[in-house]
């Protein structure tokens, strides 16, 4: 191999590490995809020597997009390991906000700022939070907002009277015990392990991390990788997603709607209703554990359904 062939090897391996790099640290999806599509044009220009016919840029493409699409079904994987070196892309470290200040709660609390949050559901009737946020009161309703991109915000929220209760931030955590008639929360990063009970509940985020015990009328989760644990017993439930990793027990939940790329994991059904679960997706394994015997009606497509693990 010539000297000049393997100065542009390395030139062109240090051009896409960088625009790897930039991939993975932007949260911004349009942004990611034309990185990825840049990628692909500065390899296949690199390797024009090599590749002659649209076959062979086709048949590049996909490997390269196989890689990314690999990494999302396997998220909870990359996601556990972010969490536990506290290291997400969008969030300095150490510039966390303790709650310096007690406002009195409303029975309609609402949460969008910037940055991160961690939420802890407490009784009481009272709200814990820093000082320099924002915030408005309207009648029966408390809206919180302000906040800078790479600071993470600590909030106690009571739940003695909450009716509704709405975050939205770049990345949330939610602890804690309550219950309430509506729960929503949208952000990049969602991570909850807490116990609620509420009519409906919502949320919807890239990386959706669930370890929790939830009940109450209806659940969605809406995200692009999620790795769910725990108890739902709900009416009806809801799930959308690309890579959907679970070990979930279903309780007295009449209808189950799993829609997904990627669908693997442990479903144990059980309680006193008569109980529909669907799986729909494009691939996977779950393995059921059916307690409520004939009561089950299972449908599946694509998705490969065993018995008991």
């Amino acid at each position: 191999m010539s000297l000049i062939l393997q100065s542009r090897l390395v030139r062109m391996a240090l051009i896409l590490a960088a625009l790897g790099v930039l991939g993975w640290l932007t949260p911004f999806a349009p942004l990611k995809f034309m990185v990825a599509l840049a990628s692909v044009v500065i390899l296949a220009i690199s390797m024009k020597v090599y590749i002659r016919r649209v076959a062979g840029l086709t048949v590049l493409s996909i490997v390269l997009f196989l890689v990314p699409m690999t990494v999302n079904l396997y998220s909870k994987v990359i996601l556990g390991a972010l969490e536990s070196l506290s290291i997400w892309p969008y969030v300095s470290i150490g510039a966390e906000r303790e709650p310096n200040e007690t406002l009195t709660l409303q029975s309609n609390v609402s949460i969008a700022i910037h940055g991160s949050v961690e939420v802890t559901l407490v009784g009481g009737k009272s709200v814990e939070l820093p000082a320099e946020l924002k915030v408005k009161t309207e009648k029966d309703r408390l809206e919180i907002s302000g906040g800078e991109s790479s600071r993470k915000y600590i909030m106690k929220i009571g739940t003695d009277g909450l009716r509704t209760l709405f975050i939205d931030a770049s990345s949330i955590s939610l602890k804690g015990e309550g219950s309430m008639d509506e729960l929503q929360i949208e952000g990049t990063a969602i991570n909850v392990v807490a116990s609620v009970q509420s009519k409906k509940l919502f949320i919807k985020g890239t990386g959706v991390n669930v370890d929790s015990i939830l009940s109450g009328e209806s659940l969605r989760i809406d995200g692009t990788g999620l790795n769910l644990k725990g108890t739902l017993s709900f009416d009806q439930v809801k799930i959308d997603g690309t890579g959907i990793s679970m070990k979930l027990e279903l309780s007295d939940c009449e209808q189950v709607f799993i829609d997904g790329t990627g669908i693997n994991g442990e479903v144990k059904v059980a309680g006193t209703r008569d109980t529909k679960l669907v799986l729909s997706g494009t691939g996977g394994t779950v393995k059921l554990q059916n307690t409520i015997g004939d009561r089950l009606n299972v449908q599946s497509s694509n998705v490969k359904v065993t018995s008991e693990w």
